[in-house]
């Protein structure tokens, strides 16, 4: 029987975080903008409410937001962009080094996305005390499963026919998309709202990061099938030519 050597996919996942690594601005950022918005949220607040709430509660948005973030402009543009540079026309030409580059990338952003998801907890979890490593535990697995729920849709967007502008332009109305309807479905009892709730991911990440990876299990179950199904469709069906080389 044939075993995938990992070696080179991990090899290649060193290089992929390294280069996220150089460009520590744009790292930070997506880190840094929620973490300000929560503490000006916070201080905003008039009444004693936000103090009596715990940690997940408070943060459960903010995290479900970070980890879109990463899948959407972390895992998924990056794949475009590579593929509308050349480089996948150039490298990735065989059904094995297609595997070692999908496989390298997925493995790249997530790490990235424990490493958002430690900072964001640095920089918020002393306004509500002391840190705690068992927490931590539980917030970063509960983090990464949102990570892989985002993945899915985000992976999927990766083989549209369009060219690096327009992809950050969608993958933008996307994210502030998700965000509102799901922010706004939560002072609503609209039945239109709670329908779209159903079908929105940010919803979803939200509860597991509120109620925890256990007790969303058939959640948890369902994101679990469609990250395994939604890699053989990228594997089978991903773009290798730049959009522009066709016209």
């Amino acid at each position: 029987m044939y075993i995938y050597p990992l070696s080179k996919p991990i090899l290649l996942s060193v290089l992929f975080v390294k280069e996220q690594l150089k460009e520590p601005v744009a790292v930070l950022w997506i880190v840094i903008s929620p973490a300000v918005t929560f503490y000006l949220i916070s201080y905003a607040r008039i009444s004693g409410e936000e103090a009596t709430r715990d940690y997940a509660s408070a943060t459960s948005w903010f995290y479900a937001f970070i980890s879109s973030s990463v899948a959407l402009f972390g895992l998924a543009f990056y794949i475009v962009g590579r593929r509308e540079s050349g480089f996948l026309r150039s490298f990735v030409y065989t059904r094995r080094t297609k595997l070692t580059f999908l496989v390298g990338q997925f493995l790249a952003y997530s790490f990235m996305s424990v490493i958002y998801c430690s900072v964001f907890y640095v920089l918020t979890r002393g306004y509500f005390g002391s840190m705690a490593m068992e927490e931590w535990i539980i917030i970063v697995g509960r983090f990464y499963m949102c990570f892989l729920l985002f993945s899915t849709p985000s992976l999927l967007l990766t083989l549209l026919p369009i060219g690096f502008q327009n992809t950050n332009t969608l993958f933008s109305m996307i994210s502030v998309g998700m965000l509102a309807l799901g922010i706004g479905s939560l002072n609503t009892s609209h039945p239109v709202l709670n329908v779209i709730g159903i079908f929105n991911p940010m919803e979803w990440a939200n509860r597991i990061m509120t109620m925890g990876v256990f007790e969303s299990a058939p959640v948890v179950a369902v994101v679990v099938g469609l990250i395994s199904v939604t890699g053989w469709l990228v594997f089978r069906f991903l773009l290798i030519n730049p959009v522009w080389s066709r016209y």
